[in-house]
């Protein structure tokens, strides 16, 4: 009896042993979301922020990874749109066919705290521009690449603007409008954008429809300021979302202007696209193929 005891117990602890080796590392190869905190100081308050950070399969330090920030539409949270886009999925799916390379994906909000949130987008333009800015080079890139392992070497201002060639910044709707605040603001740190559906407000609000020559004109103005700088814009919008009647006629007009040839600026219309994360997604995922 008590050999066979002994022997019960011996293949219990086998299995143990076997389970927690697949569990480890079942969790090694898989992607895993995580929470940044940081503090910003908009109009002489301090707010606590937090963003999402997406770690591919494998995540280590011993390597550098590319960086992507990704921001939400108006009066969405960062793990609504994560969660609404399926980002995870389709992130984990698109490295693991090597399509992407592994790359961190982060996911803040433009909203200081959630009492600034309102129903009328168009008063999110001052967040947008304010986050565009100041807080995305200031408080959020130093607080995400200070802790992950990304190709700056260091937070200071020369480290990242010498690491700009990986990283990238994009957004859906009034995240797009911060996409192109950001290309305007921050080109000496960021390489590539992915406005998806929403056009630049720059000169006026929805420019790209009201006003899109002056709004390519200002945009070109950026490229021609920082001559040394190449830069990659990939715009989207899905065929069945109304935005694509703002964002047409100024990519249309953009592309006419020798500051965005065609190795600059892309533009692809998602067929069947709606106005949704789930698009966005979707695009975003069509440029990294």
């Amino acid at each position: 009896m008590t050999r066979r005891i002994l022997q019960l117990i011996s293949i219990i602890v086998g299995s143990m042993v076997v389970i927690l080796f697949f569990s480890q590392n079942a969790k090694a190869n898989s992607s895993r979301v995580e929470t940044i905190n940081y503090r910003l100081k908009y109009r002489d308050r301090e707010y606590r922020k937090s963003a999402l950070v997406y770690l591919p399969a494998g995540y280590e330090r011993s390597r550098r990874y590319n960086v992507l920030y990704m921001m939400h539409g108006s009066t969405e949270t960062p793990r609504e749109f994560f969660n609404d886009g399926h980002f995870q999925q389709r992130l984990d799916k698109q490295i693991a066919a090597g399509q992407l390379q592994p790359s961190i994906v982060v996911f803040p909000t433009y909203y200081p705290s959630r009492n600034f949130v309102g129903s009328n987008y168009y008063r999110d333009k001052s967040l947008n521009r304010a986050f565009a800015q100041h807080e995305l080079i200031q408080d959020l890139v130093p607080a995400v690449e200070g802790h992950y392992r990304t190709f700056a070497k260091g937070t200071s201002a020369q480290a990242l603007q010498a690491s700009r060639q990986h990283r990238a910044f994009g957004g859906f709707s009034m995240g797009a409008i911060t996409t192109w605040y950001v290309f305007q603001s921050q080109l000496p740190y960021f390489a590539d954008y992915l406005p998806i559906a929403g056009d630049s407000w720059t000169v006026k609000n929805d420019g790209g429809a009201r006003a899109p020559q002056q709004t390519a004109q200002r945009l070109a103005q950026t490229a021609h300021e920082h001559p040394q700088l190449d830069f990659h814009i990939f715009a989207g919008v899905g065929r069945n979302d109304g935005t694509s009647a703002s964002m047409t006629p100024q990519i249309r007009v953009m592309h006419r202007l020798p500051a965005f040839s065609d190795d600059r600026l892309q533009y692809y219309h998602l067929p069947a696209g709606t106005h949704s994360p789930q698009t966005t997604s979707r695009i975003v995922m069509h440029y990294a193929n």
